[in-house]
């Protein structure tokens, strides 16, 4: 079985990408893989999924962690607002709207009164 991780290394030397949106693999700058690349691809998408979805939650862990323990913020505040970091911008929404939501949430977060750990 071939390693999803070197495989995700070797699409990424050419530059090209491949993400995990909604459970779904997306191929960023295909047009910069060999041909036979896409079948390859195909393969192995089980395996290429899974190490995305790790990664994810790996990233998602991390940045909970750092506002909890950074911004002295309770796990369940520091996970929802990690949710929304992680989020797609919604249809319908201009990038602007977005980040000032984005920004709003973490300024709230920022300026609550300090909480014990208790």
């Amino acid at each position: 079985m071939a390693d999803a991780g070197r495989i995700l290394e070797r699409i990424r030397s050419y530059g090209a990408n491949v993400v995990l949106e909604d459970e779904q693999l997306r191929l960023i700058n295909s047009r910069k893989l060999p041909a036979e690349a896409r079948n390859y691809l195909a393969m192995h998408r089980d395996a290429i999924a899974a190490v995305l979805r790790q990664d994810q939650e790996d990233a998602f862990e991390e940045c909970a962690a750092i506002i909890e323990f950074d911004g002295g913020t309770p796990r369940e505040w520091a996970e929802q607002f990690a949710k929304y970091l992680f989020k797609t911008k919604p249809k319908g929404v201009d990038e602007f709207e977005w980040s000032w939501f984005i920004a709003t949430c973490g300024r709230m977060i920022d300026e609550a009164p300090v909480r014990s750990a208790a």
